[in-house]
């Protein structure tokens, strides 16, 4: 019932030795605003850093010109505007056909045109797909069979139109009913996550306190993408990314206490990744 470390090693495939480039998984970030720079980074890097061969960010050119030259590893696309729009829709769909899972929803804000746009991706994306942040609403539709929301405690409410329960075992019920009516998995973050697909249940207790710090969501939404793209399950994405999120942090907070960033997490990613391969 909880996600350990004998749970990756069974799960994780070892990398092909005579794989090339698009081969270990391509990931597609719809992030980004002019309020909001560091999200759909912090989620990009932690894909690249799960392990992934391409990461392709779709950004506002507001933020696309900042971010483009500063992170050379990512394949950064903008379109003409400071927050997604319908602009972003011929690009979206030139890069469909490029990438193999998309994580939506880092740093877009919740203004109405933005998530009239964001609903429009999600329904016409049809592969995997992990949903984060501003993008978690009620009654989305997509075509994508596997599907992974990653909400926080507010999200998950805004999602299901009632406040999240205290008590656990409630928490719990409303994750798997949630899950099993939305045909989805749910990662709902907390101490400990809940991780449901309406049928099968894990928890996750692999995290610390000082994963409080800004960011840390985005890592775990990055990481969970990456394992998507790598053809594991929504259920399968979600329990090892919470796990392998949850590590990174630990090891980070080893070096730096409570004082941890996010790009600190980022960092370890490699050094939990080795432990499976």
């Amino acid at each position: 019932m909880h996600v350990t470390r004998a749970y990756l090693k069974k799960h994780l495939k070892k990398r092909l030795a005579a794989s090339h480039k698009g081969q270990n998984g391509r990931v597609l970030v719809v992030g980004g605003s002019k309020l909001y720079y560091g999200s759909p980074i912090l989620v990009s890097l932690s894909a690249f850093r799960t392990g992934v061969d391409l990461v392709y960010l779709l950004a506002p050119e507001y933020t696309a010109r900042y971010i483009g030259p500063r992170y050379p590893d990512l394949i950064v696309w903008g379109y003409a505007g400071e927050y997604l729009n319908k602009n972003t829709l011929p690009l979206f769909e030139q890069l469909r056909p490029k990438t193999d899972a998309m994580v939506i929803g880092n740093g877009l804000t919740k203004q109405p045109g933005v998530l009239k746009t964001a609903s429009e991706l999600i329904r016409k994306w049809g592969k995997p797909l992990v949903i984060d942040a501003d993008a978690i609403r009620p009654k989305l539709k997509t075509n994508s069979e596997q599907v992974l929301y990653t909400p926080h405690t507010i999200e998950f409410s805004r999602l299901t139109g009632r406040s999240t329960p205290e008590n656990l075992e409630k928490r719990i019920t409303l994750v798997e009913k949630t899950a099993k009516e939305l045909s989805a998995t749910i990662l709902l973050k907390g101490r400990p996550d809940i991780i449901s697909d309406g049928d099968k249940l894990m928890l996750n207790n692999t995290h610390n306190p000082g994963m409080t710090a800004g960011g840390t969501g985005d890592t775990l939404a990055g990481i969970a993408g990456a394992l998507l793209s790598k053809k594991y399950t929504a259920f399968e994405s979600a329990c090892m990314a919470a796990y392998i999120n949850g590590s990174a942090g630990n090891l980070a907070m080893k070096k730096y206490g409570y004082s941890i960033l996010a790009s600190d997490l980022i960092n370890e990613i490699p050094a939990v990744m080795k432990q499976f391969q």
